[in-house]
């Protein structure tokens, strides 16, 4: 992991999910970008309003301020980079941070800091959930930071979720945690035993890191039975998919359990998204051909 990327509206919450990207990318010593989305609302006919272009770049220049004081307050040999951006979108503009900047992991906080126009409410997190291509880790508001020991990954043992194992296991190596794989079965789900024998072996022959276990629990309400087990566990991190949805079984599995999760935790949430997941294990397999010819 090289390079991380920090999103703040500068509440409570979000500059508690500051101190675990500050630990995180000194653990992979990894660059840091924090930004923060600002918007400007238009004020017509106001006389001082000649320049806004002019106002927009002063507006950047003290958020950035405002940033490099938030990084100030922690004592570390990670020298970030600040950007403050408008957007009358939050979410867009992060994305557009994204295109351009390319990080491996985006960090946020869970819960803004205004009640009429929060940042990182859950909507908003999980509108840039489904949208980012690439991973998001979410900081509840009553998380404390801590290393990576244990590991939850909510998985229904399909093969996509072998590349969001492979590049969590990149995320979580410099930590060396267990990592549990864990499906709800429902009583309709057929050959559920057999399903999670062969995405045992499956994982066998594909991933290297020997720190994995297996575990199927039998639930019809899978919220309710994940929520169980996380609070049975001393687990420092939950991973989930976020799927594209096209089939029933995704539908019954996923029913927005990576926002419902984030509200009900305190563990940190970090979800990957199928769509980007499936884009680049295409580009992968149109390299392969490439080569091969």
């Amino acid at each position: 992991m090289e390079k991380i990327l920090y999103a703040t509206d500068f509440s409570k919450n979000a500059e508690k999910a500051f101190h675990f990207a500050l630990k995180i990318a000194e653990k992979h010593r990894a660059e840091l970008i924090m930004l923060h989305v600002f918007d400007i609302p238009p004020i017509w006919g106001d006389p001082q309003m000649n320049y806004p272009v002019e106002l927009t770049k002063e507006a950047s220049k003290s958020w950035k301020r405002t940033l490099k004081e938030l990084s100030e307050q922690f004592i570390s040999d990670i020298k970030p980079t600040f950007l403050a951006i408008e957007n009358t979108s939050v979410v867009k503009g992060i994305l557009s941070v994204i295109t351009k900047h390319k990080p491996d992991l985006v960090i946020t906080g869970t819960k803004g800091k205004s009640l009429l126009k929060e940042i990182f409410i859950g909507s908003t997190t999980k509108a840039l959930v489904k949208q980012s291509p690439v991973p998001v880790l979410a900081i509840p508001t009553v998380a404390d930071y801590r290393d990576i020991d244990n590991v939850l990954y909510a998985s229904d043992f399909r093969e996509v979720d072998l590349e969001a194992i492979r590049q969590l296991i990149e995320f979580v190596k410099p930590y060396k945690p267990e990592i549990k794989l864990v499906h709800v079965s429902s009583e309709t789900e057929y050959n559920a035993n057999q399903k999670m024998e062969w995405f045992k072996d499956l994982v066998k022959d594909n991933i290297s890191y020997k720190n994995i276990s297996f575990e199927l629990l039998h639930s019809d309400r899978i919220f309710e039975r994940l929520c169980n087990y996380v609070q049975n566990h001393n687990l420092d991190m939950i991973v989930m998919l976020e799927k594209e949805r096209d089939g029933i079984i995704e539908k019954l599995f996923h029913e927005d359990l990576v926002c419902k999760m984030e509200v009900h935790t305190s563990i940190p949430i970090l979800s990957y998204n199928e769509h980007y997941l499936r884009a680049s294990i295409d580009q992968d397999i149109k390299k392969e051909d490439t080569v091969d010819h």
